[in-house]
């Protein structure tokens, strides 16, 4: 029998997989779009006859982001599918705090992302020869927790978002991934970005998780280490300013406006 604290977070894992069940388009977000994403991008690099090193470090790119698109999402649905349900309080009247919701729907977006992975790497090997484990295992499950990392961080962010400005923040969800796409590059090194920009993606640590990655195919070498502290460092932030949130939340009467 689970103690109450296990408790909690396998019953957050348990609504996100109900919830991922009951929607038929969860199939789109983890086959469809990624499949499309990146065959796009491969037959791209195809067309311009691109050299195989180049090819591998715009399909790492375009695998980072799906992994992260997908788990960051099953994250930030902890507050997207209750305030679509107008429900939010319902949530809150059960005995958990903000980190047995993250904690509890990380796991099941790690759970996704980790299947969109395989289903990406076999495909990018197959249809564009491309090796993604040609580093070596471990390599590529460092480079995973980064990204399963980097993803929680956002998917708190767009849960505090949606606690301090209601259904307005919801896009928050969908924007975030794509303003990182452009910062952090995931088909470009940051170092061709205006130097602001630049100073910008050293601060978010998927850029460093994507250069440790890309090392291991002639891309010089990405701090890793650097990378795991900004994401520890943003990851606990975000849980305590979600703790916070809430209360405030609870005060103001927001969470009430977004319930029924």
């Amino acid at each position: 029998m689970l103690n109450p604290e296990t408790g909690r977070y396998a019953a957050s894992f348990y609504k996100s997989w109900i919830m991922a069940k009951r929607n038929f388009f969860t199939i789109f977000e983890v086959i469809f779009w990624p499949f499309i994403g990146l065959m796009s991008i491969g037959l791209m690099a195809s067309f311009f006859s691109m050299n195989e090193n180049t090819v591998s470090f715009i399909l790492i790119g375009a695998i980072a982001f799906s992994i992260v698109q997908v788990c960051q999402i099953d994250v930030a649905y902890v507050m997207l599918f209750d305030m679509w349900s107008k429900s939010i309080k319902h949530t809150f009247i059960a005995p958990a705090r903000g980190h047995h919701l993250i904690i509890g729907s990380l796991m099941f977006g790690i759970l996704r992302s980790s299947l969109v992975f395989i289903i990406l790497v076999i495909i990018s090997y197959y249809a564009f020869g491309f090796n993604f484990l040609a580093g070596g295992i471990m390599p590529v499950l460092v480079f995973l927790a980064g990204l399963f990392l980097t993803s929680a961080s956002i998917g708190i962010l767009v849960c505090i978002s949606i606690l301090s400005f209601g259904q307005r923040a919801e896009v928050a969800a969908w924007t975030i991934t794509g303003i990182m796409m452009f910062i952090c590059g995931i088909y470009y090194p940051v170092s061709i970005l205006p130097q602001g920009l630049e100073i910008i993606a050293r601060a978010i640590p998927l850029t460093y998780f994507l250069e440790y990655m890309r090392s291991f195919y002639g891309f010089g070498e990405g701090n890793v280490i650097l990378g795991f502290a900004l994401g520890l460092f943003y990851f606990l932030a975000g849980i305590i300013a979600l703790d916070i949130t809430i209360i405030r939340a609870r005060r103001t009467g927001i969470m009430l406006r977004l319930s029924e």
